[in-house]
């Protein structure tokens, strides 16, 4: 069984296993650690692997989106 990254130390370009409200499992790439971001619950930033490697090639920083950090796993 795959660890939340909650309980885990997460580093900014880890590849993640996302879990969306379906259920379904998705790889990511971690923009940030675990951040509360003012709301109940912390998030992890991500983004796909797409993003991530065309934004390194820009020299740029990837765009991402707020994950919860319970449906994030290594």
């Amino acid at each position: 069984m795959m660890e939340p990254m909650s309980m885990v130390e997460v580093r900014p370009g880890d590849t993640v296993v996302v879990v969306n409200a379906f259920g379904q499992r998705d790889q990511r790439r971690a923009l940030s650690g675990v951040e509360l971001e003012g709301h109940d619950f912390p998030v992890i930033w991500v983004c796909s692997n797409d993003e991530w490697q065309l934004a390194t090639a820009e020299d740029r920083e990837p765009e991402g989106v707020p994950w919860p950090a319970d449906d994030v796993h290594r």
